[in-house]
C-alpha cells in the first residue's frame, strides 16, 4: 500500500535542507508526496523556534495540523526548544528533534499505523548529512549545509544550544554533493550553516581553502555564501574576497550580522566583537568587490537594559554603513539563554517604537540603494515564480522580477531595470542568453 505524506517547513534554510532530505528517504520507501495535509497519511511539521514569534506561531500551526486525519510528527527546533509544551498541546504526536529527524524513515511504518515515537538523540552520533536522497523543493536552487554548530556563546541565542559546537562537514564531500546537484540542473548552490565565517577550524582547514576548491567544479551554476559573523569571517576575509573577485559564479554577497551598534550591548549580547569591527568589514567588501556588492545584515532592537543612547548607536551604524538587506527582530526572550535573567527589559511601548524606527530607518536605506540601478541593464539568472511574476538574481544577488506569466524559470537574461522598491528590482526583458 502506497502511503502519502505532507511535509511543511519554516525558518532558515538548513531547515528547508533538512526537509528535502527527509522527503527524499520517505519517497525511497514508497511514500508519495501531497500538498493537502488532509489527504496526507503522515504529517510531517519541521518547525524553526528561534524567535518567540516563530514559536508561538509554530505551536499554533502544529495544532492546526493536528486536527487532520494523518498522523502529525513534529521535527526540528520547536522540538529541541519546546517538547514539554509539545507533548501537553498534542498528546498523540510523534516527536524527533534535530539529532534525530533523519532517521524518520526507519520509524516511517510504525508512525502511519499509528504508533507514537519520540526520537531525541544524540549530536555526537550524527552522520554527515550529505549525498543522501533528497527531493529538491525547487529543482534550480539548492542548500548545501557545510557544518553544524557554532563557536559563538551569545546570551539571546538558542542555536548552540541546540545544534551543539562547531562540526565542519569534509571538503570533498561538500564538492561531491555540489558535483551531484549541479549534474541533476540545479543553478544556485547556497552554502549555509550557523556561522560559516569559521568553517573548517575544528579539521584544519577554512572557508577560503573551500570556496577555492568549489570555484574548480566546472558547470554553469552561481554560490551564494551564507552567514558569517563578524568575528569569524575577519580572520578570513581578504582570501575569502580573493576567490570570490576570482570567480564570477559567486555572488557578490556577504551576510554578516551584527545584531547592534552599541559596544555595551554588544558585550552585553557576548558578541566577540566591536561596531567598528563591521565598519571595517563593510569598508573592505565593498573596496574589493565594488560598491555595488551586497551587505546583509541582521539587527535585533530593544535588547534587555537598551537605553536611547544604544538605540541611537544603532542607528548611526545602519546610517555610517548602509547595508542593502537588513533582517531586524525585535528581542524576546528564548528558553534557557541567559539573556532571559538580564533585566531591566526594554518596555514594550519603547521596544515598538524603537522597532519602528529601524524599520523606516531600514526601509530608506535599501530603497536608495535599489534606485541606483534604475535605467540600468543587468544580466539576471531566473530561477523560481512567485504571485504571477518570475524571480532572478544579479550577479550580486539582488531581487529581480518581471512581470510575465509565459516564461519559465532556467535561464539567464538581459534585463533593464524599470522600477525599484525596497526589497525588489522590477525588470523588462531585453535579451535571453
Amino acid at each position: 500500500m502506497s502511503y502519502r505524506v505532507y511535509i511543511e517547513t519554516s525558518g532558515c534554510a538548513v531547515n528547508r535542507f533538512y526537509s528535502e532530505v527527509i522527503a527524499g528517504k520517505l519517497i525511497r520507501q514508497g511514500f508519495e508526496l501531497t500538498s493537502d495535509p488532509g489527504k496526507a497519511d503522515l504529517i510531517i511539521l519541521n518547525a524553526c523556534s528561534i524567535k518567540k514569534p516563530t514559536e508561538e506561531r509554530m505551536l499554533e500551526r502544529a495544532k492546526s495540523l493536528y486536527r487532520y486525519p494523518g498522523r502529525l510528527v513534529v521535527v526540528g527546533c520547536l522540538v529541541n526548544t519546546s517538547l514539554n509544551k509539545l507533548r501537553k498541546l498534542l498528546p498523540l504526536a510523534s516527536f524527533f528533534d534535530v539529532n534525530s529527524f533523519l532517521n524518520i524513515d526507519n520509524y516511517a511504518d510504525r508512525l502511519v499505523k499509528g504508533e507514537r515515537v519520540e526520537i531525541l538523540g544524540n549530536p555526537s552520533n550524527n552522520v554527515v548529512p550529505l549525498l543522501q536522497a533528497r527531493e529538491l523543493e525547487n529543482p534550480l536552487i539548492a542548500v548545501v549545509p557545510i557544518s553544524r554548530g557554532c563557536l559563538g556563546s551569545c546570551t539571546y541565542c538558542v542555536d548552540r544550544l541546540i545544534w551543539g559546537h562547531l562540526k565542519s562537514y569534509p571538503i570533498d564531500m561538500i564538492v561531491s554533493e555540489i558535483k551531484r546537484l549541479v549534474g541533476m540542473g540545479v543553478k544556485e548552490i547556497r552554502l549555509s550553516g550557523q556561522d560559516t565565517g569559521p568553517y573548517g577550524w575544528d579539521i584544519g582547514s577554512n572557508l577560503a581553502e573551500l570556496l577555492n576548491e568549489i570555484s574548480e567544479i566546472p558547470g554553469d551554476f552561481r554560490i551564494r555564501i551564507g552567514m558569517a559573523s563578524p568575528d569569524t569571517i575577519v580572520r578570513h576575509i581578504d582570501d575569502v574576497l580573493d576567490v570570490i573577485k576570482s570567480d564570477k559564479r559567486f555572488y557578490r554577497y556577504l551576510h554578516i550580522p551584527v545584531q547592534s551598534g552599541s559596544n555595551r550591548i554588544l558585550k552585553l549580547m557576548r558578541r566577540k566583537y566591536e561596531a567598528d569591527l563591521f565598519r571595517d568589514l563593510v569598508k573592505t567588501v565593498r573596496c574589493k568587490l565594488g560598491e555595488d556588492s551586497t551587505i546583509a545584515t541582521d539587527i535585533i532592537s530593544s535588547f534587555p537594559t537598551e537605553t536611547e543612547e544604544d538605540h541611537e548607536a544603532t542607528m548611526q551604524l545602519l546610517k555610517d554603513t548602509q547595508p542593502d538587506i537588513v533582517n531586524l527582530s525585535r528581542y524576546g526572550d528564548r528558553p534557557g539563554v541567559p539573556a532571559s535573567k538580564i533585566y531591566p527589559k526594554v518596555h514594550s511601548r519603547i521596544s515598538k517604537r524603537r522597532t519602528r524606527e529601524l524599520a523606516e530607518l531600514i526601509r530608506q536605506i535599501s530603497y536608495s540603494r535599489n534606485r541606483r540601478y534604475l535605467g540600468k541593464s543587468m544580466s539576471v539568472l531566473f530561477l523560481e515564480t512567485r504571485n504571477g511574476a518570475i524571480l532572478g538574481r544579479t550577479h550580486n544577488y539582488r531581487l529581480v522580477a518581471l512581470k510575465d506569466h509565459s516564461l519559465t524559470p532556467g535561464f539567464t537574461s538581459l534585463v533593464r531595470i524599470i522600477d525599484a522598491t525596497w526589497k525588489t528590482l522590477y525588470g523588462a526583458l531585453e535579451e535571453k542568453a
